[in-house]
Order: structure tokens, then C-alpha cells, then sequence
């Protein structure tokens, strides 16, 4: 169950605040996994933020190439956001506190994803 699967990766890390499932085709989270008590706008902003920053078939991605990863630090938080590579609509996106491990994390987040796309 794609829940179980989130919630299992973001209690592995405990900078991870917010995993979501999102469907880039109609820009919408699907599951959610959080410690925190955002509301269904900010997951929508979430889900946008990886549109703009990913692309969509109706528009090209930010930056000079396509990339199946992208970042957005700030000083409070790093949002990370995980195209599928089989299924490109199907994305994760990542709310982690600065100091998660990125590695480790990247390591882990990568297969999750995979795996509830592929519908393992």
C-alpha cells in the first residue's frame, strides 16, 4: 500500500516532514505522509513547485536540461522532488528540515518511489 511505503520512509528519516505521492498530469497529491498539519492548499503548492520545476508535458521543465531530480533549498527547509523513470507523471515530492542526510535519503527515496509507481 503506497501509504505504508511513504510512512516507512519518512519515519527512517527524521528530517522528513512531508512525503507526497502527486500525479504531474492533473497536478494533484494522491497520498500524503506528515508530521505536520498542512492544509490541501500548500499541498497544492507543493505539487505545482514540482510541476514547474520538473515540467510537464505541456510545459518544459526549469533549467537547461530535463532532470528526474530538482531541489529548492531554503534557509528553514529542502523540498525535493523525484520524477518516476518509467511512469514521468508520477512524482515525489519531499519536504525535508536542511540538515536530512541527502545521500542516504536520495538512496532510499529513489526505489520507494519506483516501487509505488510501478504499483510493486
Amino acid at each position: 500500500m503506497v501509504v505504508d511505503e511513504l510512512d516507512a520512509l519518512q519515519g527512517k528519516f527524521a528530517g522528513c516532514e512531508t512525503l507526497a505521492f502527486a500525479d504531474l498530469s492533473t497536478q494533484m497529491i494522491l497520498v500524503t505522509s506528515t508530521d505536520t498539519s498542512y492544509r490541501r492548499e500548500t499541498l497544492d503548492i507543493l505539487c505545482a513547485e514540482a510541476a514547474l520545476a520538473l515540467g510537464t508535458a505541456e510545459r518544459p521543465q526549469l533549467g537547461v536540461s530535463e532532470s528526474n531530480t530538482a531541489f529548492v533549498a531554503t534557509k528553514n527547509q529542502l523540498r525535493i522532488f523525484l520524477r518516476a523513470i518509467e511512469e514521468p507523471t508520477d512524482v515525489l515530492c519531499c519536504v525535508c528540515k536542511p540538515d536530512v542526510d541527502v545521500a542516504a535519503f536520495l538512496s532510499d527515496a529513489r526505489p520507494c518511489l519506483e516501487k509505488i509507481s510501478n504499483g510493486a
